[in-house]
């Protein structure tokens, strides 16, 4: 254990944070500290590598040596946000071992936190929000980034939400997690810091909760009228014949934005922890988690290495386990019964 931190003392000095209220800090910058303190106050956390690890990395994870957006942010444990507990004696065993390890929060069900990203507009987006409605005082962490950065933490509107508000807004909730202070961020070496550790995390003001409630639109039915393909390739005639919702909705995944074909479209497999699991770009399909059957491919998207599935590919890797001959039988007996020469 680093310093000399007393379980007992913890849990008196920590308020229940995951119900709205306030966490006394803990008085140095102990990283294993803090974390017993977020979790004595009901707050699951869980180990990410140190702001100045250089591990290579593994297939379905990326490594800190060469994505410096994920170092300090890479979880230490096998299933990351998913191994994320509240478990004191669990917390401890963690940070003994890793005392340097950043500390991931995994948000509370009935918590989301606003992600203001200003490397994407984000505060640009913000502040035309807060100069039509008016800002909101709730509890906010900084980035140790020294840009601006920083999430609003409000209690959870209800219902279904958006994955984002806007360029540079993304939204947090149960499924993910943010980093909370004061772990380090590694391109300054600076603390991520709460803004007033003594405000407590509000119910969002009704112009927001109304922002953050997707527009409901009728569903409109994704079969099409048959016509005549000019071409050789049954994978292009099955891609130019298809939606993405008769690709995917088969399989359990379920539109979150768009109308499912347009650019920036986002779809969410049946089993996925985050607001949204791939997005489409150019007709094709980018898949962010390696927890789908695309991830068995080792093609899901990380940054800097992007990859798109057309609908013929994903239709093979879905129904035919990725094996493109069967996916072509498939499609020819499609392509038959449809009458299309």
């Amino acid at each position: 254990m680093t310093g000399d931190i007393i379980l007992d003392e913890l849990t008196s000095a920590a308020l229940l944070l995951a119900d709205g209220g306030s966490v006394i800090e803990w008085p140095d910058d102990s990283h294993g500290g803090h974390a017993l303190a977020y979790a004595a106050a009901g707050w699951q956390v869980f180990p990410l590598h140190p702001h100045d690890c250089n591990c290579p990395g593994t297939r379905l994870r990326p490594g800190c040596a060469t994505n410096d957006k994920a170092r300090g942010k890479v979880p230490h444990t096998a299933h990351g946000v998913l191994d994320a507990t509240t478990d004191l004696a669990q917390v401890a065993a963690w940070w003994t071992r890793w005392p340097n390890a950043n500390i991931g929060g995994r948000l509370p069900a009935g918590v989301i936190a606003i992600d203001i990203d200003p490397r994407s507009g984000g505060l640009e987006t913000w502040a035309a929000m807060v100069a039509e409605h008016g800002d909101i005082e709730t509890r906010t962490a900084i980035s140790g980034r020294g840009d601006g950065g920083r999430h609003l933490y409000v209690n959870h509107p209800g219902g279904t939400i958006k994955a984002g508000l806007g360029d540079g807004i993304d939204i947090k909730t149960h499924g993910g997690y943010t980093v909370l202070p004061p772990s380090i961020h590694a391109a300054t070496g600076n603390r991520y810091q709460w803004h007033d550790v003594t405000a407590p995390i509000i119910a969002p003001p009704s112009w927001l909760a109304s922002m953050l409630r997707p527009v409901v639109v009728a569903k409109v039915s994704t079969a099409r009228t048959p016509s005549r393909y000019v071409g050789d390739s049954i994978a292009d005639w099955y891609s130019t014949m298809h939606t993405w919702a008769q690709v995917l909705e088969p399989h359990g995944w379920t539109l979150i934005s768009g109308n499912g074909d347009e650019d920036r479209s986002q779809w969410r497999h049946p089993t996925a922890t985050s607001p949204f699991s791939a997005t489409i770009k150019n007709g094709c399909l980018f898949v962010y988690s390696p927890n789908t059957a695309f991830g068995d491919t080792d093609s899901i998207t990380t940054a800097g290495n992007p990859h798109g599935f057309t609908k013929f590919r994903a239709f093979a890797v879905l129904g035919h386990g990725g094996d493109l001959s069967a996916a072509a039988l498939a499609a020819r007996s499609l392509h038959t019964a449809r009458g299309a020469a």
